[in-house]
């Protein structure tokens, strides 16, 4: 039996890139998935697909940084599937706002950035977790007896009752110049997820946050294919000791990991998965990496062609 069947899970952002990857696997594993997305053709795409390979989904259009959308796809995914378990935030995007510094940055790019990357985190959680609660753990869920090293007091504390994965970024955990709102917003989602895995512990929910490397999603891909050359991509593979970089198959293995029982005593984790990018020593890769560039002239990587942050992770 798939490790999520009887799960119920929202994804936002799920009609492609690490959201679709998301939204394919946590199906794969038995779960049905409710994908929100403001790319109504992706996302009925997506469901469609699923549906297709055999799971089961459905599609919703909506902006997640609103509190009118966050209910609704709540209340829609339980009346449709009669349940809730999972939450996976994942959407964010505002290509063509204009990042910076503190100086260079407008406030409308700092308000609207912060209400993408941490406002939707926050009416996301607001709106599920009573959900969750409403819905108890899986029918099939067996907690097994209360027991283990120590004595036990009182009735156990509730478990299995849900899973928040929020999609961070290595750009909350290592800085780079000159991208102020998509790093300060990323920061924030590590300490908003520490946050909400204290709070909602209690109630039997648990909440992580995955941070990718370079994801080679699908508008990524194509960045890569029209400005850089294979020089260029090396380059980038170069910086991760796995010597590759990451596809939203790799970050939908590991949010079905953690939504599953085997996670059950993980929480407030911010998980990268970014074949090992951030736990170098920077100026041995830099120094490693010259005589490559040296060596290559004629390279051109994706930052050649013009950088938008939607395209980051």
């Amino acid at each position: 039996m798939a490790q999520l069947t009887g799960k119920v899970a929202i994804v936002t952002g799920g009609a492609t890139g690490l959201g679709g990857g998301i939204a394919d696997k946590l199906a794969a594993d038995g779960a049905r998935v409710l994908i929100v997305d403001i790319d109504e053709s992706g996302a009925n795409s997506r469901a469609a697909t699923i549906l297709d390979n055999g799971g089961a989904a459905s599609a919703m259009v909506g902006d997640v940084s609103t509190e009118e959308v966050a209910k609704a796809m709540v209340d829609r995914v339980v009346d449709e599937f009669g349940r809730l378990d999972i939450l996976v935030q994942n959407a964010y995007g505002v290509i063509g706002l204009q990042d910076g510094s503190a100086l260079e940055t407008t406030v409308e790019s700092w308000h609207k950035g912060m209400s993408l990357l941490v406002m939707a985190h926050f009416l996301g959680a607001k709106h599920a977790v009573p959900a969750m609660q409403a819905s108890g753990p899986p029918e099939d869920y067996d907690p097994g007896p209360w027991e283990g090293h120590g004595l036990r007091h009182g009735d156990p504390p509730p478990r299995e009752i849900g899973r928040i994965v929020n999609i961070s970024s290595v750009h909350g955990l290592l800085q780079a110049a000159g991208t102020m709102v998509y790093e300060t917003g990323k920061a924030a989602v590590n300490g908003l997820t520490r946050q909400m895995a204290i709070d909602f512990g209690p109630l039997g929910i648990t909440v992580n946050a995955i941070a990718p490397g370079h994801m080679v999603t699908e508008n990524l891909e194509k960045l890569w294919k029209d400005v850089a050359n294979e020089e260029g991509f090396h380059l980038e593979e170069l910086q991760y000791p796995v010597r590759r970089t990451g596809t939203p198959h790799d970050i939908g293995n590991a949010v079905s990991f953690l939504c599953s029982e085997e996670a059950a005593f993980i929480t407030g984790v911010v998980l990268p998965v970014d074949g090992g990018l951030s736990i170098q020593l920077q100026e041995n890769i830099v120094l490693e990496l010259k005589n490559y560039i040296q060596e290559n002239p004629g390279l051109k990587t994706f930052f050649d062609g013009g950088f938008g942050t939607g395209d980051r992770r």
